[in-house]
């Protein structure tokens, strides 16, 4: 049988950051979820909330709502080893709103 994988995911605050940060305490809730100075796989030391998966992807579809101020980048740790940053997954490639093509 196949091992589980085992995400942790996090995410940084961005562009005006006490803003972001002021966002973020209030959807994530606790305090101890607040990490300072984490090394990540590119060698930068950043400051983290830890976040459950609904979460941030609920926190990614409803982010225009927070306003142009709020920004943030997504990151994640598969089991016990390095923290990547992993914004690009939740990107779409044209950079707009994904939409279906309509046959005529």
């Amino acid at each position: 049988m196949a091992k589980k994988r085992e995400y942790e995911w996090f995410l940084e605050p961005c562009g005006d950051v006490a803003y972001s940060n002021e966002i973020l305490s209030r959807n994530i809730g606790s305090e101890e979820n607040a990490l300072k100075d984490v090394p990540c796989s590119d060698g930068v030391s950043r400051n983290l909330w830890r976040c459950p998966t609904g979460l941030v992807f609920m926190l990614w579809r409803s982010r225009g709502n927070f306003g142009t101020k709020f920004k943030m980048k997504i990151f994640c740790r598969e089991g016990k080893g390095q923290i990547r940053n992993v914004t690009f997954l939740f990107k779409n490639e044209r950079g707009g709103i994904k939409r279906k093509k309509v046959r005529l």
